[in-house]
Parts: structure tokens; sequence; C-alpha cells
């Protein structure tokens, strides 16, 4: 089976050595493609270096919700986006739980570079679905995935509508997250994706590093009652799909 992992975060790993060992675990194990997201300035070159060495790495760039960062960061980033025409914005949100000065407003700045530049965005978000809805509601971004998506079944059709794609992770793997499940069945299978958030978790019946995207195809497959290489190859296209929104 082939897969994408829709988000990770390569940059992460401890030493080069534990990335390329990740990369080569991931190719061993099926995966064809990675969206590596950045966070903050502090990572864009190496999210950058990290997609010029690998050509089935693609990069998104932007402020997570949980960082500030000094004056004149949108303009880098915008500078980190024009640079690789195929980049993403991102990983940016709104963060219920971790508020962080200026949140959203270095979430509605980014948004409207996104719109700007006609680049999709990977969007995190915690307890704030419905100021979400209503600020992706205006925001005009080609196409935007919510990764780890953790919102309720009923706004999956509001978000779809917008153009959005919902990205899931092993976390299917606990039996307790029965809304987390009800949610993935709500997904419209064309806006299905999956992913690792590498390099972490490591949560037992799921490998840590993109490798363990077949231990998640294989539990969003059991959660869908799907055959495992019908949605490996379903969520692979549609990675493809998302990724290539970015001009």
């Amino acid at each position: 089976m082939r897969y994408f992992d829709a988000h990770d975060h390569l940059q992460n790993y401890a030493s080069p050595e534990e990335e390329a060992a990740a990369v080569a675990a991931a190719r061993a194990a099926g995966v064809e493609g990675m969206l590596c997201c950045g966070t903050s300035p502090d990572d864009w070159g190496r999210v950058l270096e990290i997609a010029e060495r690998y050509e089935d790495v693609a990069p998104a760039f932007g402020l997570h919700p949980w960082f500030t960062a000094e004056e004149g960061w949108l303009g880098r980033l915008g500078e980190f986006l024009r640079r690789v025409p195929r980049a993403c914005v991102g990983e940016i949100g709104l963060d219920g739980a971790r508020e962080t000065p200026g949140q959203e407003e270095n979430f509605r700045a980014q948004l409207e570079l996104g719109a700007r530049l006609g680049r999709p965005a990977v969007i995190h978000c915690v307890r704030k679905w419905g100021r979400l809805l209503e600020l992706l509601g205006r925001a005009g971004l080609p196409a935007f995935m919510l990764h780890a998506y953790g919102g309720p079944a009923e706004m999956v059709k509001a978000f779809a509508g917008l153009g959005g794609y919902f990205s899931f992770n092993g976390e299917l793997l606990d039996p307790r997250r029965e809304r987390l499940r009800a949610a993935l069945a709500a997904v419209p299978p064309e806006r299905l994706l999956l992913e690792t958030e590498s390099p972490e978790p490591d949560a037992p019946g799921w490998r840590s590093g993109p490798a363990g995207m077949a231990e998640v195809a294989a539990a969003a497959a059991g959660a869908l009652g799907r055959p495992a290489e019908e949605l490996a190859a379903l969520t692979l296209a549609n990675a493809r799909k998302f990724t290539g929104e970015a001009r």
C-alpha cells in the first residue's frame, strides 16, 4: 500500500541522522509523500532544508497559535512562501486551551496572506470551532486542512462547504474516542486525509515516525468498514490534490 502523511514535523527530530532514519523507514513502509509543517520563524529554515533534501517532502510555513514572534515575522513568512511556490501556509490556527498574545490577529494575518498568494492552509484548532468557522467563511483560501480534527461531527459539512479537508491520526486507535470516529465517518470521502504528526506521539499499536501511517490507515479503515488498501489509495489521492492547490 501507498500512503501520504498529511501532517508531520520532521524538523523536530533530535538529529539529522534520526530524521534520515525516519524518512527511510517511512519510504520502506510505503509512504510516498509527507507534508512537513513549520511552527515559527525558528524552524522555517529547517523545514525548507528538509523539503530541498527529500523530493517526497512538501513544506508548509506558518506561525503556530502557541507561539509569538518578533516584529517583521509576517514579512519573513511571505518571503518563504514566495520562495517555494508549492508551500502551504501552516501550521496556523486558534487554541482556546493555550492562549497567547495576539493569537487571533496573527491567525487572521496569515489567512489573508494565504488567500493573497493562493495557498492552502494547515490549521490547528482547539475549543474555538465556531470562531474558526466564522473566520474561514470570509478568508477566501483555495483550500484548508483541519489537522488532527477534533471538532464535532455536526460541523463537518459546514467546514467542507468552505473547502475544508479533515486529517486524522493514530488517536483513532484509542477505544475511548467514539466521538472522534463519529467525526471521521461524517467526512466526505474526497476530503479525508491521514497523518502521524511525527515525531510525536509514540503510542501502543502505533509506530512513531511517518512509518506509522500504516497503523493510522488501518485504524481509519476499520472505523469506516472499508478495505485498508482502498482507504490508503483514496487519502493519497486526496493529499496530492490538497498539496497541489499550492500555486
